[in-house]
């Protein structure tokens, strides 16, 4: 059974297949996905929507795939750097349908730095480990975050760029979506992790 299953992947989609595929994930976001939840759209980056983590997972039990990830982790000087490559495996035949590859990083900004809790902190913090940064509201003080702290939070990210990029790659969604749109922020300087009902509420007000 999962032989002949196997062999029907393995046939050419005609175009009636191919329109037919791209008329269900366009039910499945009319019926199931909300907009500001499974996907958005990013001002300035075309008339796409942006596919997020929620609406990857949406697409994935449509076309029944199930997630294999493989964790890299990158050495970096004074940092934590995870790469993760995902293949989209089809839960029926075991056919490799996809992959996506993710990375996320302490030493990218949002995760680097932090504002200083106090001027006692800051003025206690290296002149190499702190800066100001300059924003439309004025000037923040920040000190540099410690890498380990951050390391789970940086594999979640990698983890869901992976899965977002490999759910797009084994649907063949380029068409319809466009790349992911993080459920992160950075709020006065700090750093923070928004869980998937905080980015709902945040986008929704």
């Amino acid at each position: 059974m999962n032989e002949e299953l196997a062999r029907q992947e393995e046939r050419p989609l005609s175009a009636t297949q191919i329109r037919a595929q791209v008329n269900l994930v366009q039910e499945v976001m009319k019926a199931v996905m909300q907009e500001g939840q499974h996907y958005g759209k990013i001002p300035g980056c075309g008339d796409k929507p942006s596919l997020l983590k929620p609406g990857a997972e949406k697409l994935m039990m449509t076309f029944r795939l199930a997630a294999d990830p493989v964790i890299e982790e990158i050495p970096t000087d004074d940092g934590m750097t995870f790469r993760i490559t995902c293949r989209m495996i089809h839960q029926t035949t075991g056919i490799h349908m996809g992959s996506g590859i993710g990375e996320a990083s302490t030493k990218e900004d949002k995760y680097n730095w932090r504002g200083a809790v106090s001027d006692a902190e800051w003025n206690a913090t290296p002149e190499d480990k702190k800066r100001i940064k300059y924003t439309r509201n004025g000037e923040i003080k920040q000190v540099r975050t410690n890498p380990a702290d951050l390391a789970n939070t940086v594999l979640k990210m990698a983890k869901k760029r992976a899965l977002v990029d490999a759910s797009l790659s084994a649907g063949r969604l380029s068409q319809i979506f466009t790349q992911d749109l993080e459920d992160t922020r950075v709020v006065e300087g700090e750093f923070e992790e928004v869980s998937e009902e905080q980015a709902t509420v945040s986008r929704q007000s």
